[in-house]
């Protein structure tokens, strides 16, 4: 059947994922440290307040849903006030033991504004221990080996593909008199045993965004694929089953195309190295019609594991202007980080901006690798 076809091709796009207890960490505030009312700053997110306040950006529908006036959870506004009163409690009287908290990734070359530096060897960080001389290629170590990734991150990629290649599968109802699922919501999909799915299996759920064309040649590359969410099967039928929402990163509807994945853990590594192979790609497209980029964004290089590319990567970021300088001179405009390795494209998270602009049809090189542990 088609599904199965394009399921086995995008399981290899979606075959690494960090289970709950790899996960990298992210302090949250304490409880007495939480407003009950914030006020919006250019920038935020809903998800960054989640994570900021809570620990936990997963936390975002709950944030919503105690904030009614707010109709697009995608769009908020300087100077409106979101409150936090009502999920205090959940900070306070936590039901389970505090989990670790979470850790983003440092930059290697390259603080973000205004903070710059910018030099040709790594910024020195207390998360890693002296390198001895016998070590050439190695930038820094470890220490403790981590994951080349956030759970986070992953879940938050996509894909680039045809449009006659993306699944037809779709949600078909939402449990209970809502209009929009999020975490812990009940949903049915039209997908059933027939199609090789089952009790315990999960889907991501998908939106389709803006066309792909390679900014160099104008190949038409397909269209955006990004997930929404992420459903667990809770039983099914034989063209039919009822799933409840694990992870939401965006309201999720009826009629939203669904697609099986595969989970499992991402690699571990305990050094930063200086890569032996050159590597240098082309951004592609961003993962949601974004007007600026911005730490944490996901992006998309024409550079997948065909090329070489790992997860876990480090590529810096050049201005696509600096093609036409003759004097070779190139202002680097951030680093990116390889999170979800696919055969031709790789999907990247920002990890620093310098200050510039970053946008399609920027240059993209090598520059560091993980050592991977084994």
């Amino acid at each position: 059947m088609k599904l199965k076809i394009i399921v086995s091709v995008l399981f290899l796009f979606l075959t690494t994922f960090i289970s709950s207890a790899e996960e990298a960490e992210t302090l949250a505030m304490p409880a007495g440290d939480v407003p009950e009312v914030y006020i919006v700053k250019e920038g935020d997110t809903l998800w960054d307040i989640a994570e900021k306040f809570f620990g936990d950006p997963f936390t975002w529908p709950d944030i919503w849903k105690k904030n009614l006036f707010i109709d697009d959870p995608h769009w908020i506004y300087p100077g409106q006030e979101i409150t936090l009163k009502l999920l205090l409690e959940k900070i306070a009287e936590p039901e389970l033991p505090p989990e670790k908290p979470l850790k983003q990734p440092e930059p290697l070359f390259i603080e973000t504004a205004p903070r710059t530096v910018v030099s040709e060897t790594v910024v020195e960080r207390d998360v890693s221990i002296p390198v001895s001389e016998e070590d050439r290629d190695v930038i820094s170590i470890l220490r403790n080996p981590q994951p080349t990734y956030r759970k986070e991150s992953f879940m938050r990629t996509g894909f680039i593909s045809k449009r006659s290649e993306i699944p037809g599968e779709k949600i078909v109802k939402i449990d209970g008199d809502i209009n929009i699922a999020t975490r812990n919501d009940f949903v049915y999909v039209d997908i059933g045993r027939n199609e090789g799915v089952s009790e315990g299996d999960m889907l991501a759920v998908l939106a389709v965004g803006d066309r792909v064309k390679h900014p160099d040649t104008g190949k038409d590359l397909g269209f955006v694929v990004r997930i929404k969410g992420i459903l667990e099967v809770l039983s099914s039928g034989d063209d039919q089953m009822r799933c409840m929402v694990t992870e939401s990163f965006d309201p999720i509807a009826e009629d939203d195309i669904v697609m099986p994945i595969r989970l499992t853990s991402a690699p571990e590594f305990d050094a930063w190295v200086r890569p032996k192979e050159i590597i240098k790609g082309t951004i592609l497209a961003i993962n949601e019609s974004l007007i600026s980029i911005h730490i944490n964004d996901t992006l998309y290089i024409d550079k997948g594991s065909n090329d070489g590319v790992r997860p876990g990567d480090r590529f810096m970021v050049y201005s696509r202007d600096d093609d036409l300088d003759d004097t070779g001179h190139r202002d680097p405009l951030g680093e990116i980080q390889a999170v979800n390795v696919m055969p031709g494209e790789t999907a990247v998270i920002v990890v620093s901006l310098k200050g510039e602009k970053i946008n399609i049809g920027d240059r993209t090189e090598l520059s560091a690798r993980c050592r991977l542990i084994y």
